[in-house]
């Protein structure tokens, strides 16, 4: 009998682990519901999670990011040659991703609508600093970001991936008026240049693609937002990332919760 207790309570304390192991470590999520405003960190209502404090920065060619109606609002303000980008001033190599070697970046799309060729709306991983403050890309084929995903409404309605500058997928695919894209990169070691990270790709939940690529540069992990859509189509909503909580801690919680039953039984 006490062994079936015994195997009872092991079977519990799996199933506590695994519900633990379907959670996610939000760093930061941003929903932009916050009053209209061009200074995207005027206050820091709509934002959470270990840094939820963090600013945005952003530049643009011929654009203005700005907070409209609790959405972020990119692309360029006049025809030819216009962008916005939008990053968290933050370098995403923290311990809690480099740990589990795993991390995911998901935001929506809303307004899917846009005039002209070529015009994308995403984001980017695997970013200097320098390669955000010194922005001047109109094309992803040109993006110096190690990793892109974007949806282009112009046309044949497209989600591309570029890796470095190099497509690596492309889905003739209508997204209608808001999308979700969301990204799980994972199975990497460290942060060092040439490291091989794999990408698994997903809309509105359903994966589309994975992949693989290479960090092009050592503890470079800035992400961004893009938009070139023409005047002001491109918003943004529900930005996140999150990380996993790192295999040791599984064991440690089936581990406490075996010995915590062991204690309660010899106390009885």
């Amino acid at each position: 009998m006490k062994n079936s207790k015994t195997f009872s309570v092991s079977l519990l304390c799996f199933a506590l682990v695994s519900i633990a192991q379907g959670a996610v470590n939000v760093l930061v999520s941003d929903s932009f519901n916050r009053t209209n405003n061009t200074d995207l960190n005027a206050d820091t209502a709509g934002k959470s999670g270990s840094l939820g404090t963090v600013d945005w920065s952003e530049i643009s060619h011929k654009g203005s990011p700005e907070v409209v109606s609790n959405l972020l609002q990119l692309g360029e303000l006049s025809a030819a040659g216009g962008w916005s980008i939008a990053w968290m001033n933050h370098n995403f190599t923290d311990s809690e991703i480099y740990n589990s070697g795993e991390f995911t970046v998901s935001v929506d799309i809303i307004n899917l609508g846009s005039t002209g060729g070529t015009r994308f709306s995403g984001f980017a991983v695997g970013n200097s600093l320098s390669d955000l403050s010194n922005w001047s890309a109109n094309n992803p084929s040109v993006f110096t970001s190690d990793f892109f995903i974007g949806y282009d409404p112009t046309g044949t309605t497209e989600v591309k991936v570029f890796l470095g500058g190099t497509q690596d997928y492309h889905q003739t695919i209508d997204l209608g008026s808001e999308a979700n894209l969301s990204v799980r990169f994972h199975s990497f070691s460290n942060f060092n240049a040439g490291t091989n990270v794999n990408y698994e790709a997903s809309i509105n939940d359903s994966i589309v693609k994975t992949g693989v690529f290479s960090w092009s540069g050592t503890n470079e992990n800035y992400i961004n937002l893009y938009s070139n859509y023409s005047l002001h189509t491109a918003r943004f909503d529900d930005f996140e990332v999150s990380a996993v909580p790192e295999p040791s801690t599984y064991a440690f919680l089936f581990g406490a919760c075996i010995l915590g039953y062991a204690l309660w039984r010899k106390g009885k």
